[in-house]
């Protein structure tokens, strides 16, 4: 019999955990292989042998002392492991800030790697850092239609096969008008928030969040809350902040399903992943996005960075899908504003057919699941697809 293939697997954020453990149950079911992963809870399940949970070191804005030596203690770990159990490929799935360490030591000893889904240079079409993940990546897998024009453009072995979170959460239908404040009914207003599934974010989100939802309370009592966490050790912090505001009609959980999230009627979120998601479940949604103070003060002066937009949805669009607000302006009564705003029946309405249409763009061009496609092509069981 053929020993199994060696395979590495690394992730440095919890929607990437998400797509690496899906896309290993995909290659398992072509050919036999021995995983080791680096990860979160999901890759824990399916690795063979689980390096580290590094899904809460990815750091918004400038990197921390302490979580930069914490992930070269691992990738020191990672190394060992290579030397002693031989590597025949690696697939690294966006780990912010340390994608081109990580690889270097891969590359140090010969090993081919497969990147999925790349840092978001595409998104400033930062075509210098691409080429150098273009130069290590013998396979370059992308999940959104400009990341794959960027890499094709400087000649990278790069495909697109839609945005695998609509085989993990496959998309509604269009949804009916939900309970307004105009409807003249008594029906509860559900409002889900989603301040972000790092400590980073919520150290920059959470207050202004929590302070909104107070006042929207005292507003109406038909509002009520829910916010599904990330990690149960986040709990404390956050029901602390409820107390503050005097908050209690908030339910404080673990992570929706997809039924979970169909019952929220208007969710408040921090840009990434978890947008999209909102959008193929057709919550209306506004998008919060903030980098630390130092380091947008680099972005935006010393690199002199301009962006559109900041959340996902539109910046995948090129048009404004879901309405948004940025650094300064995330400040309570503007975060309430848009909420009211959203859930005015014109708005729910044009919200949806604007959702229909990234919906499009994320399931790409070809039918099938899009984990199964990936799996294929980075297998050699098939070729890359044209777009």
């Amino acid at each position: 019999m053929t020993s199994p293939k060696r395979w590495v697997i690394i992730a440095g954020e919890l929607s990437g955990d998400r797509y690496g453990a899906a896309l290993v149950r995909a290659i398992r079911d072509r050919e036999s292989v021995t995983v080791t992963a680096i990860g979160g809870p999901q890759l824990k399940t399916v690795a063979d042998f689980f390096l580290s949970d590094c899904t809460d070191h990815a750091a918004v804005g400038l990197r921390s002392i302490r979580s930069t030596r914490a992930l070269f203690k691992v990738f020191d770990d990672l190394e060992a492991h290579i030397v002693s159990s031989p590597v025949d490929r690696a697939i690294i799935i966006d780990f912010p800030r340390y994608n081109f360490e990580i690889a270097r030591r891969l590359k140090a000893h010969k090993i081919p790697i497969v990147t999925v889904i790349t840092p978001n240079f595409w998104i400033w079409n930062d075509r210098r850092s691409a080429r150098q993940i273009a130069r290590y990546s013998d396979q370059i897998v992308t999940i959104f239609p400009a990341e794959y024009d960027l890499y094709r453009s400087i000649g990278a072995t790069v495909a697109y096969f839609g945005n695998p979170l609509v085989d993990l959460m496959p998309p509604k239908p269009e949804r009916p008008i939900g309970p307004h404040l105009g409807d003249g009914t008594q029906v509860p207003i559900r409002i889900g928030l989603f301040p972000g599934s790092r400590t980073a974010e919520l150290k920059l989100l959470l207050r202004a969040t929590v302070d909104a939802a107070a006042r929207l309370a005292r507003q109406s009592p038909r509002f009520q809350f829910v916010m599904p966490i990330a990690r149960d050790d986040f709990r404390p912090w956050i029901e602390q902040e409820c107390i503050r505001v005097g908050l209690s009609s908030i339910q404080i959980v673990r992570p929706l399903d997809s039924e979970g999230m169909r019952q929220v009627d208007v969710a408040v979120c921090a840009t990434g992943t978890m947008t999209l998601e909102l959008v193929l479940n057709r919550v209306p949604a506004v998008v919060l996005g903030a980098l630390a103070p130092v380091s947008y003060w680099i972005a935006t002066r010393i690199l002199r960075i301009k962006l559109p937009f900041c959340g996902l949805p539109n910046l995948v669009a090129g048009r404004q899908i879901v309405p948004e607000l940025m650094q300064s302006a995330i400040q309570p009564e503007a975060i309430v504003a848009a909420v009211i705003a959203q859930l005015a029946p014109d708005a729910q309405r044009d919200q949806q057919r604007r959702y229909s249409d990234l919906i499009s763009i994320l399931q790409g061009n070809s039918s099938g699941s899009v984990i199964n496609r990936i799996a294929d092509w980075i297998t050699n069981r098939s070729d890359a697809p044209r777009v």
